[in-house]
């Protein structure tokens, strides 16, 4: 289901586009796993790397299954718990990091973001959305200053049932 060569999702949503990765970034990838992977003296495989880059490479919001697929895609022969470890090495490298908790449980992973963002997470295909919004962060800090506290951090995820199809019919 494709228009003008945006992939959409079931509901006639376009999917979210989180781009390619530049050669640059994937280097950047590359050289900060070799120097986390060098002082912890642990070693750096092409299997580790070919993990690494299919994530990087989805743009993210994939739970640990989604990842196994992922890489499953192009290299059936990476086991499961090979992909598994390394997710853990990647969060602990910090080139991954858990974002949010889906509806169904699972933790999600995303590529870590210098910009802070918000998820909406659509109730009825799964699909995570992220957004920025002034006045949501407004509020918020409103909200820690009224009840005394000093706000350090916050995640917030939306669940939401899709209206598109209703709206656009």
């Amino acid at each position: 289901m494709q228009r003008s060569g945006k992939k959409l999702l079931p509901c006639g949503r376009p999917a979210p586009f989180h781009g390619s990765p530049s050669a640059a970034l994937l280097k950047e990838w590359e050289q900060r796993l070799r120097s986390y992977l060098t002082l912890k003296k642990l070693k750096f495989t092409d299997q580790r790397w070919t993990i690494a880059r299919s994530i990087l490479l989805s743009g993210g919001h994939l739970d640990a299954q989604g990842i196994l697929k992922s890489v499953k895609v192009e290299h059936p022969r990476i086991g499961a718990a090979t992909v598994y470890r390394c997710i853990k090495v990647l969060c602990d490298a910090g080139l991954l990091q858990e974002s949010l908790q889906a509806l169904n449980g699972r933790v999600v992973f995303e590529l870590p973001d210098e910009s802070h963002h918000d998820h909406l997470i659509c109730v009825d295909c799964g699909v995570i959305f992220e957004f920025q919004d002034e006045r949501i962060e407004s509020d918020q800090l409103s909200v820690a200053e009224k009840m005394k506290f000093k706000l350090v951090g916050h995640k917030h995820v939306i669940h939401a049932a899709c209206d598109f199809l209703k709206q656009n019919a």
